[in-house]
């Protein structure tokens, strides 16, 4: 009984750290993205999903990151991700849908 105790005790103790891991990543990457450090942003997003936390939110913010950094396949894959992750969630739905119209501008420019 003691050892179950103490596993436990150990299995909290390393959700706290990614929790807290998660959030000073995620709170980091929002600092510099409202800096426009677009690519050390995203780098700090995938550090904070190394965590093991998959939230709406964070996919997101990648896919605003990606976004800016000119990778639009990706960042609409994180889009719809988010999206699925919280289908309820209109400012996802609204980043998602102003992304689709602006790569819909992009592509009628190229013609």
């Amino acid at each position: 009984m003691k050892r179950f105790i103490m596993l436990a005790a150990a299995a909290l103790l390393l959700a706290g750290c990614a929790t807290h891991r998660y959030r000073s990543e995620f709170d980091f990457a929002g600092k510099l993205a409202r800096e426009g450090l677009w690519q050390e942003a995203l780098y700090r997003l995938q550090k904070a999903r190394a965590a093991g936390i998959e939230t709406a939110a964070l996919h997101n913010n990648m896919a605003v990151a990606l976004e800016a950094l000119g990778r639009a396949d990706e960042a609409q894959r994180e889009y719809e991700l988010a999206l699925k992750l919280d289908p309820a969630n209109e400012r996802i739905r609204g980043n998602l849908d102003k992304f689709k119209r602006n790569e819909g501008k992009d592509a009628h420019e190229k013609k």
